[in-house]
């Protein structure tokens, strides 16, 4: 199951949390974004929403900077290795700071009703992946592991020029 789920919505500016009494609500509101950004969540967070619904999510758009970030990295011939690519690594690299715990203690947390920290956490997450593209969108890119700047180009669909920002949901 789900212990939480935080969409950050970038045309209210708001973000949300669901849990899975409300993942309906949840799968609602990611289908009717523009685009579905995340960290890891082509790999992660949507199979984990897909296992729970039974089916495959209908996103508009997806946007994995997890993905990117690797294809661009092998492109340039280098190999990734174990913790390079973390949303913690690369967002104290990119932005100056990281996470403020660790998915692997979720399921303690929500066992030891520590739901406060537990929503702290996903809401820091979805915060974190939102200023992470933010800045991708900015500057065009993300901060190596070597501190070199490895350039990312984003889909014609994600910057569409002249029609406004797009609604675009963050998930965690």
């Amino acid at each position: 199951g789900i212990s939480a789920l935080a969409i950050f919505d970038s045309m209210l500016n708001w973000a949300y949390l669901y849990d899975d009494h409300s993942i309906n609500a949840a799968v609602a509101h990611l289908e009717q974004a523009d685009v579905v950004v995340g960290f890891a969540s082509k790999t992660f967070d949507v199979p984990v929403i897909e296992g729970i619904l039974g089916r495959k999510l209908t996103l508009n758009y997806h946007y994995d900077i997890l993905d990117e970030a690797s294809r661009a990295y092998a492109a340039q011939g280098h190999r990734r290795h174990k913790g390079d690519w973390t949303l913690d690594n690369t967002c104290k690299r990119t932005i100056g700071r990281g996470k403020i715990d660790h998915g692997s203690h979720a399921k303690q947390l929500t066992e030891e009703g520590r739901f406060g920290q537990l929503f702290n956490y996903c809401l820091d997450d979805v915060h974190l992946t939102h200023d992470l593209f933010q800045f991708i969108r900015e500057h065009n890119g993300v901060i190596r592991p070597d501190k070199g700047f490895l350039n990312l180009t984003l889909p014609e669909w994600l910057t569409k020029p002249g029609e406004g920002p797009l609604n675009a949901d963050f998930i965690k």
